[in-house]
């Protein structure tokens, strides 16, 4: 049986952007949320970012080389641009399917709500708001350093950070890349990301203990 044939609703996905394209030479990690059509509608990326004089911003670019080159979260939610090619999909295709089926796109969880949705990516939200903020800059904050052409703490290890906090374990993906420089390695101490997860989990609590009174109170139609 097919994985695919028991994968309902949204999901959430580990994936890679292989460098170059297709080989299996080196691979960026990243988050992937998928929705009931399989298709990928949101990512989470760590990126190699500069600031932009002219606009004051952030952009980011495939690898970062210079003293000011910084390392930052992003969420395609609120950053379209940060989307990134999917190692495994058909080129111009966001549906995870072939990906999925050739190892190439790992599933974290799937079967979930709207309610799921909003639940299990908060830790991993709240700890890329606190990398961004590690040290002072615009739109949040310019995170870290970025190492030279990624060597060190880089977007792998933003991967990895998200991975933790969520309490997923390392994905292994088929025909692996030979460089993954920074799998592994965690942004944020392990105890910053065991209080992050806990507070992420009592504010979701404390969002469904008001609601569900609420949603009990409400008088059903008749008819």
């Amino acid at each position: 049986m097919s994985y695919l044939s028991v994968m309902n609703g949204w999901s959430i996905n580990a994936a890679e952007l292989r460098i170059p394209r297709r080989s299996r030479v080196a691979a960026h990690r990243m988050i992937v949320i998928a929705d009931p059509k399989r298709q990928a509608v949101r990512q989470l990326n760590g990126l190699a970012s500069w600031l932009d004089p002219a606009s004051g911003g952030w952009l980011h670019k495939p690898i970062g080389y210079l003293p000011s080159d910084r390392l930052r979260g992003y969420d395609t939610a609120t950053h379209p641009r940060t989307f990134m090619p999917i190692n495994g999909c058909v080129p111009g295709s966001r549906l995870i399917d072939p990906a999925v089926n050739a190892g190439a796109m790992r599933v974290l969880a799937h079967n979930l709500s709207l309610a799921d949705l909003e639940a299990r990516p908060a830790p991993a939200l709240a700890a890329m708001k606190r990398i961004n903020a590690l040290s002072h800059g615009p739109e949040g904050g310019a995170g870290l350093r970025y190492p030279f052409l990624g060597f060190g703490r880089n977007s792998n290890s933003f991967f990895s950070t998200m991975l933790h906090v969520m309490g997923f374990d390392e994905p292994v993906f088929a025909n692996s890349a030979f460089l993954v420089p920074g799998a592994r390695g965690l942004l944020l101490h392990r105890n910053v990301l065991a209080e992050i997860r806990q507070s992420s989990a009592e504010t979701m609590g404390a969002r469904n203990s008001v609601t569900e009174p609420a949603t009990a109170s409400t008088p059903r139609a008749v008819g």
